[in-house]
């Protein structure tokens, strides 16, 4: 299985030298972000509305490379709130144990979308890459905890030859910065630069396309949202992202795309 991604160790080690020279300094990427809220409304901090959203990723490599791999993905979204406590939570520890989600309590579920990428050897950026397009479970973890998860289902979402619980649970947390919900999602080294466990071979992000579910639940007789919207800011909601990436020439960088949404 792990010959069929696309190159083997002997390869890696007799590529080294050449490596030394593609992945010239500067090997970045550029990025696109957009974050859209439904509903739009904006709420207040007493009257809160309950609101799922989308986020929509795109990273694509320069000088010919392929994108190189992200190491942490930060989102900040102004007027918006969440509430782990109050919903259903997946283990990570289990997921990791049994490389399957499909225990989870369905109210657990935060979000789940599809994920573009190219899985290809470290030393080779300039290289076609070898498709890897599986798709990502987001579940709840408690308040300001989540746990990512990504999963295979043929035919459409498959990664190279790999199987569902070839990367682990990886967390994130989300957290509050004045009026801002932050969600910050460092990428462990099974889905950036060895991807699938697989040493020497990074994932180079094409877009990443979730979901964010719109939920409530009853707490003491009160309706209370996943999500919450308390404000906008003058009609809009103003968003960024900001992407780290290890260059191929092994240095780190962030990039921060930015945006508004109408609120």
């Amino acid at each position: 299985m792990r010959k069929a991604i696309i190159i083997t160790s002997t390869a890696i080690a007799a590529l080294v030298l050449s490596a030394a020279a593609l992945a010239a300094a500067g090997s970045f990427n550029t990025y696109t972000a957009t974050v859209s809220v439904s509903p739009s409304g904006a709420g207040t901090t007493a009257k809160p509305v309950a609101d799922g959203f989308r986020t929509l990723l795109t990273a694509s490599g320069t000088s010919g490379n392929r994108a190189a791999p992200l190491t942490d993905i930060k989102t900040t979204i102004y007027g918006l709130k969440s509430n782990g406590k109050d919903f259903p939570t997946c283990s990570a520890t289990k997921i990791a144990a049994s490389k399957s989600d499909s225990f989870c309590p369905k109210g657990a579920l935060v979000a789940q979308g599809p994920v573009k990428s190219l899985l290809g050897a470290a030393i080779q950026p300039t290289s076609a890459g070898t498709p890897c397009n599986p798709y990502l479970h987001v579940w709840n973890a408690g308040q300001g905890k989540l746990t990512f998860f990504f999963v295979i289902i043929p035919p459409k979402y498959i990664c190279a030859t790999l199987s569902t619980g070839a990367s682990a649970p990886y967390p994130g947390t989300l957290t509050q910065s004045g009026k801002n919900m932050v969600m910050n999602v460092p990428l462990p080294p099974d889905v950036s630069t060895a991807a699938g466990g697989l040493t020497g071979v990074y994932a180079s992000l094409i877009s990443e396309d979730l979901t964010w579910k719109k939920q409530t639940t009853k707490v003491k007789g009160k309706t209370v949202g996943y999500f919450q919207s308390v404000g906008c800011q003058k009609g809009k909601r103003p968003y960024s992202t900001a992407f780290t990436a290890l260059s191929f020439a092994g240095a780190s960088g962030t990039s921060t795309v930015s945006g508004s949404t109408g609120c």
